[in-house]
């Protein structure tokens, strides 16, 4: 690799705040970070806001869905207090709240979450035009190279992108089968499988030169999650990897590019 990979905050600083917080991506903006990784998620009322898991088990303790709930009864949670009482006060981000804040700043990669109960009932579908709506607002226009559209569902990313080509996608690779390249294997592909595709991402432990060449032999770019040890990163480093994601920001960047 001739270039130093980009340096991704994976759902912000995460192992200092909670993940996919404002307070999240702001330590992580203190680092020379290349960019910020987060999640989203539609409410009950339609509304896509920044969360991973399924259902608020986490920050609760109680099995409902996001989906199941209204923007104003997430508000009314507490976001914060599952990581520290110091973010007891953390508030709840939309997607557009999301961009307005961060997206003149730094790259984002917007991870579409597309569970199957949403799937089958069209949620992935009716969430990632939503995402395409706040992402082609008039105020963010100057700013489309630092968007990125990740998802583990090639659906969401194939019907995103007849919809809106002139925005870069991400293929995440999923690790639950025996080829870790998914639905795109590297052999007897070709270029179509993925033409649309801006890049693969794929989890370090099944990061591959063989993977990372078929990416590069086709001008995709790869990228790897969650390096958060060093030798997560020299693996990274030596499959040629182009981004690679960490859940501690600072200590990354003080290994590769120490500031």
């Amino acid at each position: 690799m001739t270039t130093t990979p980009w340096l991704i905050a994976h759902r912000g600083a995460n192992r200092q705040a909670p993940e996919n917080t404002r307070s999240a991506f702001d330590i992580a903006l203190s680092y020379p970070i290349d960019g910020m990784e987060t999640d989203v998620q539609m409410t009950g009322d339609g509304v896509p806001v920044l969360y991973h898991d399924p259902t608020v088990f986490k920050i609760m303790g109680t099995p409902e869905r996001i989906s199941d709930l209204t923007y104003r009864q997430l508000c009314e949670m507490n976001l914060g207090q599952w990581f520290s009482s110091a973010f007891a006060q953390e508030p709840l981000l939309t997607l557009d709240e999301t961009l307005k804040t961060y997206a003149h700043r730094t790259r984002l990669m917007i991870e579409i979450k597309s569970y199957k109960p949403d799937q089958i009932s069209g949620r992935s579908l009716e969430l990632t035009l939503k995402v395409l709506e706040e992402i082609r607002k008039p105020q963010l226009k100057n700013y489309l190279e630092n968007i990125f559209i990740l998802s583990f569902d090639p659906v969401v990313l194939k019907w995103a992108y007849d919809h809106a080509p002139e925005l870069k996608y991400v293929l995440n690779l999923s690790d639950k089968t025996d080829d870790p390249t998914g639905y795109v294997p590297i052999r007897n592909s070709n270029a179509s499988d993925i033409g649309h595709l801006y890049g693969l991402c794929v989890s370090v432990k099944n990061l591959s030169e063989d993977l990372t060449t078929f990416a590069h032999s086709r001008q995709k770019k790869m990228m790897t999650y969650v390096c958060n040890n060093a030798g997560q990163v020299k693996r990274a480093m030596n499959m040629n990897a182009d981004v690679i994601m960490t859940d501690h920001p600072g200590w990354l960047c003080k290994m590769i590019r120490p500031f």
